[in-house]
């Protein structure tokens, strides 16, 4: 059974794999901002929370194909949103705006983008037909 713990240095080649699966955000990975889901010797999801200089941000979120639809990424998303007081914000395409609702986000206009997140706004914007900011305060 898959467990939801704190990243280790040694998990960071199998969550890197991950994340390019699913082609989120590279930029600065550091394990003690990622938690992982984990079983046995395997890596099957992650995310992190990302501090910005203004604002706080979940990303990096990705589960392997095989290990979809076992409930995986809401665990890890619990497990970071828990500890974790104030508002976070995210960046999505309109598939998984439902998701990320079910954890108290709601799309916001993106006049109200913190400046923290503004470059990965406009890398992702060039990339993706439609994205998402949403907030969870």
């Amino acid at each position: 059974m898959w467990q939801v713990r704190q990243a280790a240095a040694t998990d960071m080649a199998a969550v890197e794999v991950l994340v390019v699966a699913v082609g989120g955000d590279l930029e600065d990975l550091r394990a003690e901002q990622f938690v992982v889901a984990a079983e046995d010797r395997s890596i099957l999801g992650c995310g992190r929370l990302r501090p910005h200089p203004d604002c706080w941000e979940l990303a990096s979120l990705a589960v392997a194909a095989e290990a979809q639809a076992r409930g995986i990424g809401g665990s890890v998303v619990k497990s970071l949103l828990e500890p974790h007081q104030g508002p976070i914000y995210l960046v999505c395409e309109d598939q998984e705006v439902g998701f990320f609702s079910r954890f108290g986000f709601r799309v916001i206009p993106t006049s109200q983008i913190p400046t923290g997140l503004r470059s990965k706004w406009q890398r992702y914007r060039a990339q993706a037909m439609t994205l998402n900011l949403m907030l969870r305060e």
